[in-house]
């Protein structure tokens, strides 16, 4: 970034977070902490009325009221605003959420930027085999034309796949696993359905338009407080504390909120929510008797079936 670059850059700093001393500058900046005095005397020539606050809590400040000139966003920095705004809707808990979103849409509608420049925020990266891949991708191309996708899907209720039409309505990162957001044309609600290969077979874009329904707001459905479906299972498990089994335990990822509900001297019980069985199970065998499941009943049972095949296979 050159010298010119850097001293617009230092006033929209000073115009947005307001006084800010010479560290907090240079670390923004990333230049030595001598060249903002520098900047400053350039930016007081050219006409802008910086000040600098003397003492232990001072800095400098945009002392007068400016209107600086729009700037072109990176394409990571378009990408950065949407993921944060999509995030910034699901916390129905920050009070001020209405004003910040009314504030978010001015700065995207006036800054060039595309809202459906990102449609999912990610907790943290995971990698993708090629068939949710482009399943994610047919969705995201549907939400981009108002299009309806055409699902071939198997919730835990369902013994077989069903095929329905949804309004794909947003794509979200949760928990290790990607969700689609969308009104089921077949339920007459707004589901949440897992991006799997073992729940989700096929997703195509349909021909069936549909109109977004300006009443729909993620906050309403992701969240703390949420009562979206997500075919979870509440499960809880009894850890023992011998060879190391707690310490074992807790290296593993077990599902959506793990809690520890009861601890006596050899072992700790834990619940937690899960929608990812195969994880489980696979966990679960990892920590041998370690680990014990006390309900749900249905999970138990499946799991000792399964247990149960592996030893008649090596007795037959």
């Amino acid at each position: 970034m050159n010298r010119t670059n850097l001293c617009i850059r230092m006033l929209q700093l000073l115009k947005a977070r307001g006084k800010m001393n010479t560290t907090q500058l240079a670390d923004a900046l990333e230049v030595n902490p001598r060249n903002i005095r520098e900047f400053k005397k350039e930016l007081v020539l050219a006409g802008y009325n910086v000040e600098e606050v003397k003492g232990r809590y001072g800095g400098y400040i945009l002392n007068d009221q400016y209107d600086l000139p729009v700037t072109i966003f990176s394409d990571e920095e378009k990408d950065a605003l949407v993921q944060s705004y999509k995030f910034m809707r699901t916390q129905k808990d920050f009070k001020p959420l209405t004003l910040y979103c009314d504030a978010m849409d001015k700065i995207i509608a006036t800054s060039k930027i595309s809202s459906n420049a990102s449609l999912h925020y990610m907790s943290n990266s995971i990698e993708l085999d090629k068939k949710i891949s482009s399943m994610i991708d047919k969705t995201q191309q549907a939400m981009n034309h108002g299009l309806c996708v055409l699902l071939s899907y198997q919730s835990l209720k369902d013994e077989t796949p069903i095929e329905f039409e949804v309004e794909p309505y947003e794509i979200i990162h949760y928990h290790k696993s990607y969700y689609l957001i969308g009104f089921s044309l077949l339920r007459k609600d707004y589901r949440m359905y897992r991006f799997s290969s073992e729940r989700m077979f096929k997703c195509d874009i349909s021909t069936r338009h549909f109109i977004h329904d300006n009443h729909f707001h993620l906050s309403n459905y992701i969240g703390e407080h949420s009562l979206i479906p997500l075919d979870l299972k509440h499960v809880i498990v009894r850890v023992y504390h011998k060879e190391n089994g707690l310490r074992l335990f807790k290296e593993k990822y077990w599902g959506n909120k793990l809690l520890p509900i009861h601890k006596e001297d050899d072992y700790t019980d834990f619940e937690f929510y899960t929608d990812d069985m195969s994880n489980l199970y696979q966990s679960l065998f990892s920590m041998m008797d370690q680990v014990k499941i006390l309900s749900p009943d249905d999970v138990r049972e499946t799991y000792l079936n399964r247990v149960e095949k592996i030893i008649n296979a090596y007795k037959g």
